[in-house]
């Protein structure tokens, strides 16, 4: 079920990016990335978007007013196609694919930093430096993920670069039950070393 979901998200990302012309398609896209971050940010919106029981009317209402008359028109109707066909539930997905789709037109590599506590003005621009030297045009969305104990987790295109505390705790502890393993098998075959 899930990868049939990752393929319509991807054709419906697919064909609102091939519907939008080329001299347009960076509008086009800051409107879209204007809605998925209101959609995202304010809970209230997706609640009522995705609630089964107001009319469709009244949703697609309710996002024209938000849009107003200066949005990209194509956003609008993109977002509408999606609540008339009950497909909002795979906004996320969709928004991830724009993103993607949107990225490789300009030739920007996306990165995800995740890091325990927000990080600081300098360490962000020093970390931009050293990836945009690597990557050329990067787009960084800072994550704050506290699970991960410290240090940092660096995703961009299909790598992860994890080096977190928690990463490196759950190294530390399979390293200690190989050696208690090892010691334990050596121990079953010469007992003599425990004496």
């Amino acid at each position: 079920m899930i990868k049939k979901q990752k393929v319509i998200a991807k054709r419906y990302a697919e064909a609102f990016c091939n519907s939008v012309e080329e001299k347009d398609f960076a509008e086009a896209f800051k409107d879209f990335q204007a809605f998925s971050a209101l959609y995202f940010g304010y809970e209230g919106l997706s609640e009522v978007l995705l609630h089964p029981t107001i009319h469709v009317d009244r949703k697609t209402a309710m996002l024209q007013r938000i849009f107003g008359k200066t949005a990209n028109a194509m956003v609008t109707n993109f977002i509408c196609l999606l609540i008339k066909r009950n497909r909002l539930n795979l906004f996320e997905r969709i928004s991830y694919e724009v993103e993607q789709i949107y990225r490789e037109k300009h030739g920007i590599t996306g990165i995800i930093i995740k890091s325990a506590v927000p990080l600081l003005p300098q360490e962000k621009l020093r970390l931009r430096a050293v990836l945009a030297l690597k990557f050329g045009r990067i787009e960084i969305r800072e994550v704050v993920a506290p699970e991960i104990l410290g240090g940092l987790i660096i995703q961009f295109t299909d790598q992860v670069v994890d080096e977190s505390i928690r990463n490196r705790l759950k190294q530390l502890h399979e390293l200690m039950v190989k050696v208690d393993k090892e010691w334990l098998a050596t121990l079953i075959t010469q007992p003599t070393i425990a004496l």
